[in-house]
């Protein structure tokens, strides 16, 4: 404990001391100007709409040179891998991930070589979805992202359904694919209960849902699938076309409609994506090192409307360059890779291929710490731990009860593959995966989630855990 609270001591006096150059320094205003930036409309959202994610990538690297932190020197690799084998493509990877590829300088072509040097290239197939977004529901227009959303992997398509509301009994493994694609509903849009569909259809962990159930449906008009509450808009599955269009709709969606016009436009492309990596060397010499973690790119725009991230996850990208900037300054025991994914909301493709093609030996990670959502304003810390790193959450405990104002809670979970740590803890890395809980979370994937309804409330305390953990973990 008393490592703990010197280290929390040394934070304080760090934030109160004048070293001369105070714009390098880690501070709350630092991090809410971040978070303006990253979530502004120039940026489009973060995507490859417009250049918007390398946009972001531009300014990211352009704040990383300002601290003057580099990445990872030829000769610290080299001597990294010694006497190791690399990893093979994909390994361990769900079937999917084949379609990462690494690729060259894309849109980064021509790009000053100091910035070439903290990119890794990698590209993807994303379904985009950037011009007509519209369902009438027997003549009344609904609202995209209030009263539906379009799932992401529904392709073009144009026209009128009548509508037929799928009997229960038939959402079960064995009749559901059968009876729904039988013929009977070629021109149809089809309502189904989606809450009973969780229940009855998800028979194993890690069942790709909808490629098992929505892939075969080529004689489906549409599906429309009622829930009690109206699920975000999610853009994770966009790598591939169903074959038909698909929506999430809430309770207030009619029990009686009779019909539907729909308009969707969409356009399966090829991204190139580019993760941000810088290192800061440790004081020990040790081959261990810690990630710092988050991804930069959010949902980019659909339809009309642009999904603007501010919280999701300008934040945690604010936050790390926070901490790039202390540890610039204090250099920690072991060495500190930033990497800011790129592809997280394409179902984590940027994590999968660096865990897949590591500059460093992901055996010698200390430790995986990643920060997502974090700019909300509650009292609780949302964390997934990898099973290799439920020692490190012992040591956040102590590090949160040990502060003037700890959060009421570590709200430990299971991993899964909900944000950049899963492709990590899958293969062994001890890992962590950190979000706060409050009142933006219900802006979540929506295009409410902006600058005006972000927090900052819990800055201090998180930089302060990170920090404390990297400064004293071992």
């Amino acid at each position: 404990m008393k490592k703990v609270l010197m280290s929390i001591m040394g934070f304080m006096m760090l934030q109160g001391c004048n070293t001369g150059e105070q714009a390098l320094m880690p501070s709350k205003e630092y991090f809410v100007e971040v978070v303006k930036e990253l979530s502004g409309e120039e940026y489009y959202g973060r995507s490859n709409y417009k250049d918007g994610a390398v946009r972001a990538a531009d300014y990211i690297l352009g704040e990383i040179q300002k601290v003057g932190v580099e990445t990872i020197p030829q000769d610290v690799i080299l001597k990294a891998w010694e006497g190791k084998q690399r990893p093979q493509l994909h390994a361990l990877q769900p079937e999917f991930k084949s379609l990462i590829t690494p690729c060259g300088e894309g849109r980064w072509t021509g790009a000053p070589e100091w910035k070439l040097s903290y990119l890794q290239h990698f590209t993807h197939p994303l379904n985009a979805q950037r011009g007509a977004v519209e369902l009438v529901v027997d003549g009344d227009t609904l609202n995209h992202t209030v009263q539906y959303t379009l799932k992401e992997f529904s392709p073009t398509f144009k026209g009128d359904l009548d509508v037929v509301y799928l009997d229960n009994k038939y959402l079960n493994p064995d009749d559901f694919c059968k009876y729904v694609n039988s013929g009977a509903f070629k021109d149809k849009a089809v309502v189904l209960d989606w809450d009973r569909f969780r229940e009855t259809m998800y028979t194993f962990p890690g069942i790709e849902v909808y490629k098992t159930y929505f892939m075969p449906m080529e004689n489906v008009g549409a599906l429309i699938c009622k829930s009690e509450e109206l699920l975000p808009y999610f853009k994770s599955r966009n790598h591939f076309n169903t074959p038909m269009p698909v929506f999430m709709v809430d309770s207030t969606f009619p029990a009686d409609a009779k019909k539907v016009h729909i308009d969707v436009e969409a356009e399966m492309v090829e991204n190139d994506a580019h993760n941000i990596i810088a290192y800061i060397p440790g004081t020990s010499g040790s081959e261990k090192h810690f990630i710092l973690a988050c991804h930069y790119d959010h949902l980019g725009v659909c339809g009309d409307e642009i999904f603007y991230g501010a919280n999701d996850n300008s934040s945690g990208s604010a936050m790390l360059l926070n901490l790039m900037r202390h540890f610039k300054q204090n250099p920690p025991e072991y060495s500190v890779m930033f990497i800011f994914f790129d592809s997280e909301e394409n179902n984590l493709l940027g994590s999968f291929f660096y865990a897949d093609n590591p500059l460093l030996p992901l055996e010698d990670i200390a430790y995986f710490v990643e920060l997502d959502m974090i700019g909300d304003n509650g009292n609780t810390v949302y964390c997934q731990i990898s099973d290799a790193g439920e020692r490190g959450l012992q040591y956040l405990n102590e590090l949160n009860s040990a502060m003037p104002v700890p959060f009421a809670e570590l709200d430990r979970h299971p991993m899964d593959d909900y944000a950049d740590h899963y492709p990590f803890g899958i293969k062994g890395v001890p890992a962590i995966y950190m979000e706060m809980n409050g009142d933006t979370n219900k802006n979540y994937h929506s295009p409410r989630d902006t600058f005006e309804n972000f927090f900052s409330d819990n800055y201090d305390r998180i930089f302060n855990l990170v920090k404390g953990f990297v400064e004293g973990y071992k």
